[in-house]
């Protein structure tokens, strides 16, 4: 049968297709999941029981977010929880899976009895080229591992998902069911009309303002869908187009005075390292490579404007490589859009140790919310142990930084949180704050103040460095506590 017999027999609806979701199967949602297939599953509540939703940072609800048990729906979410799906966590709903990118799929390629394959996975993918192909788009992620793994494949055929390059296809016939996307046109006055739907006067100006920004209308309708739960400062975010924070300035500088001519370079997500690159992080640098979990703005501008060119990579050599490029912003994405020096992979290849270490001059940039005096790392939790975001790729690419050559594992901090009244550097982590990196791969930690580098320091020393880039209001508390700690 060719590929094209297998597309039209497989061909359905979005409320057929979803009627292979039995009760008990766990489904798998990755970052900017299918428009159609959430809808209709969540409207099937009156007939399942006991499905898992695995979540990967979501940006909308259906339902299954704010419904008022778990009988029906319950909620897992793989490494990252973000901004918008705080509040399930901290009503003690759902719950979160530690995975790795690098480690996420080993139990199940070993067939471990004691750990269930998801049942479902539902992606987004383009429609088949001319050989029966279909890849992801640029918001990859765990789609395609995914895919290759799940019992069952539901796909959302969209034919407005950018044209990537790299190892990112899966034929028809991998697929269990297809459900073409038709959006309705979709301009200005449409997206007018849906700002026009919001109540709250400040946040239906935040939304217009927005809209006046946004370079094309595959964006302003992409935003419009998930107008209703999503702040417009939340969107700014999600698209690259927040301006950063004041202490990402200094920071920025400090950065371009550490990293080299031919380094490759991975950023983490969030504040205050998605801003550096406006903030001239790496002006003035040559033959600099990408090598990342996830893009950030001006990614893309770098390489066409010269400074990345990926010239002196071990690895990818000439290309610049991720597993989405989620986070750069839209001017990044019509830049990335069918161009072959971008490429995407699977998050167990590029995070993988075997890869990362074939890098002699990497800088991994990630950041934290606090940072104890041995140099202990939490990027995830917040008062002791409440969990706010995940360990995402930061693991990984961290330790990529620690164990290059050449190279630098580089923590980004501000240096206080609550206007100034709390300080994120801390003589100890309050109990039950998750610790994303263990201070023995510590290696250098940049506030607004300046530049702690730990890396061969014993335990006063480290003190000594993180104390000298903290908040002056918190240093002499610091010090008290330190010494009570650590000296006689």
């Amino acid at each position: 049968m060719d590929w094209q017999e297998i597309y039209r027999q497989r061909l359905t609806t979005a409320d057929q297709a979803v009627q292979a979701v039995k009760s008990g199967d766990t489904v798998v949602l990755s970052i900017f999941p299918p428009l159609t297939l959430p809808p209709a599953l969540a409207a099937r509540k009156d007939d399942l029981r006991d499905v898992t939703i695995r979540l990967l940072a979501p940006a909308a609800d259906p339902g299954w977010l704010r419904m008022p048990d778990e009988s029906v729906f319950s909620v897992e979410f793989e490494l990252y929880i973000g901004d918008f799906a705080r509040f399930v966590t901290d009503e003690r709903r759902g719950s979160y899976l530690p995975n790795l990118f690098s480690l996420g799929m080993k139990a199940y390629d070993q067939k471990r009895p004691d750990v269930h394959l998801p049942d479902v996975i539902m992606c987004s993918v383009s429609p088949p080229n001319r050989a029966g192909f279909c890849h992801f788009g640029a918001h990859h992620w765990v789609q395609r591992s995914y895919a290759r793994r799940c019992p069952t494949v539901i796909a959302e055929v969209n034919p407005h998902l950018p044209q990537v390059y790299g190892d990112v296809y899966i034929h028809v016939s991998e697929i269990d069911h297809f459900v073409e996307l038709q959006l309705p046109p979709f301009g200005r006055a449409e997206f007018d009309r849906a700002v026009a739907t919001i109540a709250d006067p400040v946040r239906r100006e935040g939304w217009r303002k927005l809209g006046d920004e946004l370079p094309d209308i595959s964006v302003l309708a992409a935003v419009a869908g998930v107008m209703a739960a999503v702040s417009p400062e939340d969107a700014r975010r999600l698209l690259g187009m927040a301006e950063p924070p004041p202490e990402a300035v200094p920071m920025a500088r400090y950065l371009n005075e550490i990293v080299e001519d031919g380094d490759t370079v991975q950023i983490g997500t969030g504040e205050p390292s998605r801003g550096v690159t406006r903030l001239g992080a790496f002006a003035g640098k040559k033959h600099l490579g990408i090598h990342t979990e996830l893009g950030w703005p001006g990614l893309a501008r770098l390489w066409r404007d010269g400074i990345v060119d990926g010239s002196r990579k071990e690895v990818h050599r000439e290309k610049s490589v991720a597993v989405a490029w989620t986070g750069c912003d839209p001017n990044d994405l019509d830049i990335i859009d069918g161009n072959p020096h971008f490429e995407l992979y699977d998050p167990e290849y590029v995070l993988h140790p075997r890869t990362l270490t074939k890098f002699d001059h990497f800088i991994a940039i990630n950041n934290a919310v606090s940072v104890d005096l041995l140099g202990q790392i939490n990027a995830e939790s917040v008062f002791g142990g409440r969990i706010i975001n995940g360990t995402g790729g930061q693991p990984e690419m961290h330790l990529a930084g620690a164990f290059s050559p050449y190279g630098r594992a580089i923590t980004l901090l501000p240096s206080t949180a609550m206007g100034g009244a709390v300080s994120r550097i801390v003589a100890q982590m309050e109990p039950g704050s998750l610790v994303t990196i263990p201070r023995f791969y510590a290696d250098v930690v940049i506030t607004e103040f300046g530049v702690a580098r730990l890396w061969g320091k014993n335990h006063r020393q480290r003190a000594e460095e993180l104390i000298a880039v903290a908040h002056p209001d918190h240093r002499d508390d610091l010090r008290a506590q330190a010494r009570a700690l650590w000296w006689p």
